[in-house]
């Protein structure tokens, strides 16, 4: 395995992390037991950084971890999250700490090395529990964090950036009082790091990335596998109203030119795109058993794409993916 520094937090994290959307059964269904394998073989490659959230499974996934982790001696880096209540903002310290505290027991720690804001972040709040504006950020949400922070319980503070409103994730990201940020960022969508093409109808990330370089935030790529179309097959249900994810799965159809040679699957050249980035950190592609894991760990020793690959990919992408 290889690793980065994660921008200014000083830690040292595997180029491949470990998605623990798959292990909540976000992406497909596993035991706790296989789960359990999966972490003991990530261990064993020396993947260290872990990504959970107590939205993954409604807390499974922290306590896959907690319990896979339990009398083994790496030192592992953990990153977990909070979704604030955005209708109870007067009680955001209090929140926080609750939701804090239930994470540390399922993961059976005493702190964790990073918490990130695991809401979607919009110019004005909208009477939803998950949106929050700029000013609730640096407001009460900045507040609880730090409170956190001083307790003891997390070293680093974060950002989650998906759907989010690309001046409000700017403002909040300029302030530099947030020291991580996840960005979305795969094959199919490069927005985090560069202006869609001009004529796509495409997303656009505002990127973000280049934003934390300027700021020396830690960079945590996730969506790797853009929930599934990067994939051999979507595992789980799809949606008839998730239209995003059909037009992924069309446009993932037409990448077979990137498997060639030691590059077999389309999920390995999900990863392997996201390795080629210096600037994404770490990359978490979400793995819910052993294979899986096995596969993702090993892009770290596959070669990046050929000039041939990444001239077409290129084509494809200023199209959109269409002729």
């Amino acid at each position: 395995m290889e690793y980065n520094s994660l921008g200014r937090t000083g830690l040292n994290v595997s180029r491949v992390g470990f998605g623990g959307g798959g292990i909540g059964q976000v992406w497909g269904a596993t035991t706790r037991d296989e789960a359990v394998r999966a972490v003991h073989r990530a261990l064993d490659l020396g993947i260290n950084y872990f990504d959970v959230a107590p939205a993954y499974g409604d807390g499974k996934a922290e306590e896959a971890l907690g319990i896979a982790l339990e009398g083994r001696s790496e030192d592992v880096i953990i990153g977990t999250k909070v979704r604030v209540p955005a209708d109870d903002l007067a009680n955001t310290t209090a929140n926080v700490q609750r939701s804090m505290e239930t994470s540390l027991k399922l993961l059976k720690r005493d702190s964790v090395d990073i918490l990130h804001v695991h809401n979607v972040f919009t110019e004005k709040r909208v009477e939803t529990r998950n949106t929050l504006s700029a000013d609730d950020v640096l407001g009460p949400v900045l507040d609880a964090y730090r409170a956190v922070q001083q307790a003891g319980k997390t070293r680093f503070i974060g950002l989650s950036a998906m759907d989010h409103h690309v001046p409000t994730l700017n403002r909040i990201m300029e302030s530099e009082d947030w020291d991580t940020v996840l960005a979305y960022y795969n094959l199919l969508n490069w927005t985090a790091q560069s202006a869609p093409p001009p004529g796509v109808d495409l997303y656009d990330n505002g990127q973000n990335i280049l934003l934390a370089k300027k700021h020396n935030m830690g960079v945590i790529g996730i969506r790797s596998h853009a929930a599934g179309a990067l994939t051999a097959a979507v595992d789980r249900p799809m949606p008839p109203e998730n239209e995003l994810l059909r037009q992924d799965v069309e446009s993932a159809a037409r990448l077979g030119f990137l498997l060639d040679g030691e590059t077999e699957t389309l999920s390995q050249a999900a990863t392997i795109f996201c390795l080629m980035n210096p600037d994404i950190h770490t990359t978490v592609p979400g793995v819910k058993n052993v294979a899986e894991t096995d596969e993702m760990a090993g892009c770290i020793d596959l070669a990046p794409f050929s000039l041939a690959q990444m001239t077409r990919l290129n084509e494809l992408y200023s199209k959109g993916f269409r002729d």
